[in-house]
């Protein structure tokens, strides 16, 4: 019972915050992107740079195949989480929201679109009609909104996203280009990947 009405509560705090917002928010004519924070990047460099030294570990050219196995399989699946750290981006544009996805851009129409609500791990969850609920972006974590400096971007994202899904007029009125939307994150793991395995070949 606690739980629901903390859960009311923030609900109406934020159907508040939106009202609020709504007589100050302009009409976007171009296309809004919002990228990775700077939090999310600043751990995908980092997480970059320990598998580069960890290339270098002498005692890596006595390894056998199963070391290797699961150094490489750990590689990949961190390429693909890196990837996601260091170039998420969700934007709107005159068709809906678009989220940069790890092969493409996926797009909820706006006509799909019932909320975005910012979550606990620096994620956007997209409520879009019967369907299950989308999570996408790299924000910083609530948490860290304590430090003095850090901005609730993605509490102001979500407020954006809502506020142009409830009225159409706030929307943007042209279509995000190709380089707006920029490339898929594959691309960035691949670099990853070549980097990676030259410093190995390097190292050896």
């Amino acid at each position: 019972m606690k739980r629901r009405q903390v859960r009311e509560a923030v609900l109406l705090a934020r159907e508040k915050r939106l009202v609020e917002l709504l007589p100050v928010m302009p009409v976007a004519p171009a296309p809004l992107a919002v990228g990775a924070s700077w939090f999310m990047r600043g751990l995908a460099v980092a997480l970059t740079v320990g598998y580069l030294l960890w290339g270098v570990e002498p005692e890596a050219s006595r390894w056998g195949y199963d070391d290797w196995f699961f150094l490489v399989w750990g590689l990949v699946v961190w390429a693909w989480l890196g990837s996601r750290l260091a170039l998420a981006r969700i934007g709107a544009d005159a068709a809906g929201v678009w989220v940069r996805g790890f092969l493409g851009v996926r797009r909820i129409g706006w006509d799909e679109l019932r909320g975005v609500e910012p979550g606990n791990e620096g994620v956007l969850e997209f409520a879009t009609g019967d369907g299950p609920t989308l999570r996408a972006g790299a924000f910083v974590p609530p948490v860290l909104h304590r430090l003095p400096g850090v901005p609730a971007t993605a509490q102001r994202t979500a407020d954006l996203l809502t506020l142009m899904a409830r009225y159409p007029e706030l929307r943007p009125t042209r279509a995000a280009t190709r380089r707006e939307l920029g490339p898929p994150m594959v691309l960035w793991a691949l670099g990853v990947l070549a980097l990676v395995a030259v410093d190995w070949m390097l190292a050896r």
